[in-house]
């Protein structure tokens, strides 16, 4: 890495520089405590006790910064936790008024995020359509607190036959909520094919 190459902004690099003036100021006031004392006869006790004296002024203020550090970090942890989560999970959460939609504005919001090329939220709605198409067939009730391996044991319990097109939508849905896995358009395929089995039986 050359001299000049190192990062030069960001907040870590600019309370350096605070602190390294900081540090400078106050080592310059000293000096000039110093120098008054110096022309004492006892500059020598003075001296030791100026050293004392920096050591805990020092001391002091790294406890003290240490501290103030910790109690912003503690109530900043929970918008640092939020916004973590917010990235992964933004796609999923339904709107307020997404328990009211029918399954026909769910396939159409699928075909536009489809469209748009967010394979992700295409799959959601695909999901929210299924949902939605049991609970007007009476099969399953639709709630919010309803996991996807609940829904499954709904399902199985309701005899629903062919049962697979129900498991792979539930399955994806879960993958791509709780892990990493990339939605793409052989994903979305695999589960538009999987939707419309669901709808002509």
């Amino acid at each position: 890495m050359s001299a000049g190459s190192f990062r030069q902004d960001g907040i870590g690099w600019r309370i350096n520089i605070i602190r390294q003036r900081f540090g400078e100021w106050l080592e310059y006031r000293l000096s000039q405590l110093d120098l008054d004392l110096d022309l004492n006869s006892e500059s020598v006790e003075y001296s030791w006790l100026w050293q004392i004296i920096k050591f805990c002024l020092w001391s002091i203020i790294a406890i003290l910064l240490v501290w103030i550090t910790w109690q912003i970090w503690l109530l900043l942890r929970p918008y640092w936790k939020r916004w973590q989560r917010s990235d992964r999970y933004t796609d999923f959460t339904p709107q307020p008024l997404a328990v009211q939609l029918s399954v026909a504005d769910w396939l159409e919001r699928s075909q536009s995020a489809q469209i748009e090329g967010n394979y992700r939220q295409a799959i959601v709605c695909l999901y929210q359509a299924m949902l939605k198409l049991l609970d007007e067939r009476n099969v399953v009730s639709a709630q919010k607190s309803l996991t996807d391996q609940e829904y499954q044991r709904s399902l199985l319990e309701a005899q629903i036959s062919p049962l697979q097109p129900y498991q792979l939508l539930l399955s994806i849905h879960q993958r791509l909520c709780f892990s990493n896995a990339e939605a793409n358009q052989s994903l979305f395929e695999e589960c538009r094919q999987a939707y419309q089995q669901i709808e002509t039986s």
